[in-house]
């Protein structure tokens, strides 16, 4: 995967196929359940291979390096440091962040079938936009980049009402969390390894309120 970044590429192409990503993105906005689930999956695979030759496209889905090691590290670093930020915001700074609109207490299985699929269409997403700058911009900086994208790209998703605090919500803790499931993705050289830290973390995330209730 990693040999896709630094790669010069044609501006037209990558304008285009950009494009084409962004329309999936309102595809998953504001499309049925079924476009929700596959619109990221299906237009981030038509950029990539706008952008690149299918043989780069398939190194995307390289077999992992240190797959074991790197999923557990970055997924726990993932959860301790979203959950110490989001305290952080709400007890010591006292901002109302929304939470996770998911219905956790009555959660169906459909969920669980589709969340996996719409996951993978948030790494593609991200992974891209990472790619992308890197024909520009050093690996960190491209990072950054597209963690802030990622990030933004939940506004509508944690809007509270208010602007300032919404965007301090999505980019200190969808941003960070990004930047640690990206890393995890350049560590094993593999979109698979950062893709299950992402399941995990989302179903986590579901699963907690559960285990709190019923507790």
């Amino acid at each position: 995967m990693n040999s896709l970044f630094h790669k010069q590429i044609d501006l037209k192409k990558g304008f285009f196929a950009t494009l084409i990503v962004i329309l999936g993105y309102i595809g998953q906005l504001y499309g049925s359940l079924f476009i929700n689930t596959v619109s990221l999956v299906v237009t981030t695979l038509i950029g990539f291979s706008i952008v690149y030759t299918p043989k780069e496209l398939l190194l995307l889905f390289s077999k992992p390096l240190h797959p074991l090691k790197n999923t557990i590290k970055y997924f726990l670093l993932s959860w301790i440091i979203s959950m110490a930020i989001g305290v952080a915001l709400t007890v010591i700074f006292g901002l109302n962040l929304k939470a996770n609109p998911i219905d956790t207490i009555n959660v169906k299985p459909l969920l669980f079938l589709v969340l996996p699929i719409s996951l993978m269409g948030e790494e593609l997403f991200c992974i891209y936009f990472l790619s992308i700058f890197t024909s520009k911009f050093s690996l960190f900086i491209s990072n950054v980049f597209s963690a802030l994208i990622f990030g933004l790209a939940h506004y509508s998703t944690y809007y509270n009402g208010s602007v300032v605090i919404t965007l301090i919500h999505i980019i200190l803790i969808q941003g960070v969390t990004r930047l640690l499931l990206s890393q995890a993705a350049i560590k094993s050289n593999s979109i698979w390894t950062s893709w299950i830290i992402h399941v995990l973390f989302d179903f986590s995330t579901i699963a907690l309120p559960i285990l709190i209730k019923l507790l």
